[in-house]
């Protein structure tokens, strides 16, 4: 019975090779390649990998330690094929595709930012700015009845969302239309938490990182006190892989 084969993601590469780090369960690291292709890839016993902290680390490292050396179209966590063979037809069936996304690929990275509102700060603005939020402020503080205190507190609430949502409009939109400038493609994702203004995806020449981070230190300055900016990179592009695989049993 053939071992089953944990793919890490796909490098220009003709030749098979051993890694020296190690991948999922310590499991050694080495490419099966197809002409120009080669597949990272370590084996299992398992058909699946659980998604367990340990094991989104070591896939995360691996990916890491290839960026390094090789331009990578990366695999999500969890592909499994049933063996090397199976691996070698993926490889062929996708082979033009595969080429042409490293290519279009090349030298670019992904990096992620994501800007959240400075709570006390802008719940100071909020109160200093809106005489309307004052007054249902005033109201409960009087010591309204508890039916009026929570239709009171509604009532603030649906404001300071609408509040929060001019905040994402005017500033997170200049933020994130500066940094797409500067890059080749640009994706906004799904916030993470009700604090989140701005989750986005920018793919950018690895060369010009240093040029990029700076822009965002710059415009971290310049909203200092109001939000916080948080960077993440560089990672492997997944985000911007345009690329279905056809999938294959041997």
């Amino acid at each position: 019975m053939s071992q089953n084969i944990y793919i890490y993601g796909i490098i220009k590469e003709a030749r098979s090779r051993k890694f020296i780090f190690p991948g999922i369960g310590g499991a050694k690291v080495f490419v099966i390649d197809f002409e120009q292709l080669g597949a990272v890839v370590s084996e299992t016993d398992s058909p699946e990998i659980d998604p367990t902290r340990k094991n989104v680390q070591a896939h995360t490292i691996v990916q890491e330690k290839l960026m390094k050396e090789y331009n990578l179209l990366p695999m999500g966590f969890g592909m499994v094929a049933g063996g090397k063979d199976e691996v070698r037809r993926l490889l062929e069936s996708n082979y033009e595709g595969l080429l042409a996304e490293l290519h279009r690929l090349d030298g670019k990275i992904e990096v992620e930012l994501k800007v959240f509102w400075e709570e006390e700060t802008v719940i100071k603005e909020i109160q200093g700015e809106s005489q309307a939020l004052s007054r249902i402020r005033s109201k409960v503080n009087a010591g309204s009845s508890p039916i009026e205190v929570r239709g009171l507190l509604i009532e603030a609430g649906k404001l300071v969302e609408s509040i929060v949502e001019d905040w994402k409009a005017r500033y997170t939109g200049l933020v994130y239309a500066i940094l797409q400038e500067l890059s080749f493609e640009a994706k906004v994702n799904n916030p993470v938490g009700i604090k989140n203004l701005l989750n986005a995806s920018f793919l950018i020449e690895k060369s010009r990182e240093s040029e990029f981070k700076a822009q965002v230190y710059s415009l971290d300055a310049r909203f200092k006190g109001k939000m916080i900016f948080k960077y993440v990179g560089p990672l492997p592009p997944y985000n911007f892989v345009n690329l279905k695989l056809e999938a294959v049993k041997c």
